[in-house]
């Protein structure tokens, strides 16, 4: 069964997004931030990450930042941010560290389950 790690802060988002792909098939490890999200990496090795982009404690901004840099044998699974930020100019600051793709808030369900589709598709 494919893995996703949710890391996202708010709980109400969290359940609704792990009810979403637990319907979908997918087995679903949460996170509350991104400190707990680097354990649960390391830990279960997903087969993709869809993170929040701004939470307290560590951003997703940060762990990637961290991933990047410090856990390179993780680079290869897909890294989706989400968030309720649509400035063009939070997406450009972000670019640098590769994410593989960019969901904004509030996120629909088609949109999100076509892209999940397609970046497992992609990295087989």
């Amino acid at each position: 069964m494919t893995k996703i790690l949710l890391i996202e802060d708010e709980i109400a988002v969290r359940e609704m997004l792990v009810d979403e792909l637990s319907v979908n098939g997918y087995e679903v490890i949460e996170a509350v931030n991104g400190d707990d999200g680097l354990k649960k990496i390391i830990a279960n090795t997903p087969d993709l990450i869809i993170c929040d982009r701004a939470m307290a404690v560590c951003s997703g901004y940060q762990l990637l930042e961290n991933l990047r840099k410090d856990h390179p044998e993780y680079n290869t699974i897909p890294f989706v941010f989400m968030t309720a930020l649509t400035d063009p100019r939070d997406k450009e600051a972000v670019e640098h560290l590769k994410p593989t793709g960019y969901l904004e808030k509030p996120i629909d369900f088609a949109v999100l389950n076509k892209t999940i589709k397609g970046f497992l598709t992609a990295k087989k």
